[in-house]
């Protein structure tokens, strides 16, 4: 039964005629699009295999030169506690022993507390430390002022801190940044300011001249200063060898030196004590009156010294024990400046120890002293090791008061020999090839043996096989044609290929690495490796079967390589890269030869994988243009079709209105029952 639409005159479905001509007229873009798809994996495929490629150059660029590990050595510490330490290819094997006596110290020193709301005097001084210098100029202030202007000014070559120690008191450190005995922090400049924070205590290098007291007992006076002292009844007593005189109770005392005693900006007075508190129930009988007779001289080896007659009147009744004295002992010194007597005392605090220090030359610069006071208003103290220290010409850099650690070096012994350092960190110049970091100072020798490190050599190794792995593998699934048999009756054969099969660039290359890997290769080492099977890599062990072997990966006896670097460094050396023209540069080899091979198909710019990309995206590019041209020649082909199949039911509506015409003139106009 013909079909029809309405208004047409052939009764034929005409869109379906001119849909089924235009599919037939497309079929050029399907097989183009299929080829573009085509393509477009190739491309893929292409990007891969040349990551694959890259993969082993890189692999085998590892296995020769100066990344080569072949001559890797570790270092094993018995003590790492006291010594950790690291080795270079350059390393010897072998062991030594080193005893470390002495850390290397940065030099760190302090000032003597300050109080926070002190007002210090201005000054300008110098800090040098290593041959740098800083200058701080500080217009006056608060310690905390002085200790900013130091940090700005200086904190590249020292590193300064401000510490709270005990209630508003502060203390100034200051520490070297560089280690050892050229880190040794000097200053110079305005003594005042440091002077005054206690942080030196005169000329560095400077021969002091020493008077020393040696005391006598006779040589004591009562004191005669303008200190009202009343009811003395203590009592004094020097040792045999006249270096300490022991003081108790109540008594004021001055000695009369024999010779005077001339005193500079930087003397000092020094002497030791120590104290004792009085019973704690004992009653005090304090003297509360004293009274200077008529005065007496006697002359000793030509030096007159003046003595008084002085009365005692005592109180008829004993006092009450008084309360601790804060003022308990003290010495002072007197001069004698145009008949003037100048005095100054110093009291000292009981609950400080050991060796005093205190600068006179602020008080006796350019005089004479000619007395010392002892004095001892409570309890029992002992002055001893007493001296006046008049520091000499020096270096011109200030000596510091208080040290905390000193600018030393480390020293050890290295198989008997004594060995200096700067550093405690980073030493590799004392063993070769083996940096050396210190941790403590001990008697205790530590051993350390150097051997053989294969780890980094066989990690190189793995990834070499690894990486040549993965590019046979790809490489074969591109080029392969694999066929198969279905079983049973009226079975066929399917074949499944890759997507370069034929492709001679990829089989050529194929080819070469196996044979670059495979080949042998000349070695100058006393003991020659020359081919890659002494090394435990192989495609398969000896009877291995077929399948293993066809494949052609590399299977890797980590043992026997082990084995082999440690016995035999420079023939593994020799194999992966050698020099065999004498030009200190590599040119033969395995992974030399590889790396070569694989250069043209990876190099920057324009490679072989690179083109036959380019080939394949000019193969999309073109056939998109093809499609292109094709669909507007669609375009136009069913517009043609429609003109004509137009035309035609033109036609045919013609022809059916005239036979029509002609069937009704010609039959008398009746109609046909």
């Amino acid at each position: 039964m013909p079909i029809s639409f309405g208004g047409m005159a052939s009764g034929v479905d005409t869109e379906e005629i001119i849909k089924k001509l235009v599919q037939v007229e497309s079929r050029p873009i399907v097989q183009w699009e299929e080829e573009k798809k085509t393509a477009s994996q190739k491309k893929q495929a292409l990007g891969k295999l040349k990551d694959h490629i890259v993969a082993l150059k890189d692999a085998a660029k590892e296995l020769y030169g100066f990344r080569a590990a072949y001559f890797d050595k570790s270092v094993n510490s018995s003590d790492t506690s006291i010594i950790d330490a690291t080795a270079n290819r350059h390393a010897e094997k072998g062991s030594s022993t080193i005893v470390v006596k002495e850390l290397a110290g940065v030099h760190k020193i302090s000032s003597e507390e300050i109080k926070k709301d002190r007002e210090l005097e201005a000054g300008k001084f110098i800090i040098h430390v290593n041959g740098e210098k800083h200058t701080i100029r500080f217009r006056g202030g608060k310690i905390s002022s002085l200790f900013d202007i130091i940090t700005e000014e200086a904190s590249d070559i020292i590193a300064s801190n401000l510490m709270n120690t005990r209630d508003d008191l502060y203390t100034l450190t200051l520490e070297s940044k560089t280690p050892g005995t050229k880190g040794e922090i000097l200053l110079s400049g305005d003594k005042g300011i440091l002077s005054a924070i206690g942080l030196i205590k005169g000329e560095k290098g400077a021969e002091p001249s020493r008077t020393d007291m040696v005391f006598d007992q006779k040589y004591f006076i009562p004191y005669a200063g303008p200190e009202k002292i009343a009811d003395q009844n203590g009592l004094l007593s020097t040792s045999k060898d006249g270096k300490s005189v022991k003081v108790s109770g109540v008594l004021w005392r001055e000695y009369v030196l024999p010779l005077e005693v001339p005193v500079k900006e930087d003397s000092t007075f020094e002497f030791e004590f120590s104290f004792k508190m009085p019973p704690g129930e004992k009653e005090e009988a304090i003297p509360f009156r004293v009274e200077l007779g008529p005065e007496e001289r006697t002359v000793i080896k030509g030096i007159e010294l003046h003595g008084y007659n002085v009365p005692r009147i005592r109180a008829l009744e004993k006092k009450k024990k008084k309360e601790a004295v804060d003022n308990a002992i003290g010495v002072g010194l007197v001069s004698q400046v145009n008949g003037e007597r100048k005095e100054k005392i110093y009291p000292i605090d009981k609950k400080s120890k050991g060796k005093q220090e205190i600068p006179i030359g602020r008080d006796f610069k350019d005089k004479k002293v000619t007395k010392i006071i002892l004095y001892c208003n409570e309890g029992e103290v002992n002055f001893s090791n007493a001296a006046i220290l008049t520091p000499e010409k020096g270096t011109g850099f200030f000596d510091p008061k208080h040290v905390i650690t000193k600018a030393k070096n480390a020293r050890m012994i290295v198989d008997g020999v004594e060995v200096f350092r700067d550093k405690n960190n980073g030493i590799n110049d004392v063993i070769k090839g083996v940096t050396l970091n210190l941790k403590r100072a001990s008697e205790h020798p530590v051993r350390l043996t150097i051997e053989s490190n294969t780890k980094n050599a066989v990690e190189k190794i793995k990834k070499f096989v690894e990486a040549y792995n993965g590019y046979i593998e790809y490489s074969g699934e591109l080029t392969m044609v694999e066929r198969s048999k279905s079983s049973g009756p009226g079975s066929k054969q399917t074949v499944r290929t890759g997507l370069f099969v034929g492709d001679s660039t990829i089989i050529r290359l194929e080819n070469t690495v196996k044979t670059t890997v495979n080949a042998a290769y000349p070695s100058k080492a006393e003991n020659p490796i020359k081919i890659i099977t002494q090394l435990g890599i192989s495609t398969g062990a000896i009877n291995a079967d077929w399948e293993t072997i066809k494949t052609g990966k590399l299977l890797f006896d980590e043992e026997k390589f082990t084995n082999v670097v440690q016995e035999n460094p420079d023939g593994v050396k020799e194999f992966f890269g050698s020099d065999t023209d004498g030009d200190t540069r590599v040119d033969n080899g395995m992974a030399y030869k590889l790396q070569q091979a694989l250069k043209p198909y990876t190099m920057t710019g324009k490679n072989i994988i690179q083109a036959k990309i380019d080939y394949e995206n000019n193969a999309i590019k073109s056939n998109d243009e093809r499609i292109a041209r094709h669909q507007e020649h669609l375009v136009q082909y069913e517009d043609k079709l429609r003109r004509k199949f137009a035309a035609m039911e033109k036609a045919i509506s013609g022809s059916k209105a005239q036979s029509s015409w002609l069937k009704q003139n010609m039959g008398g106009g009746k109609e046909e029952k």
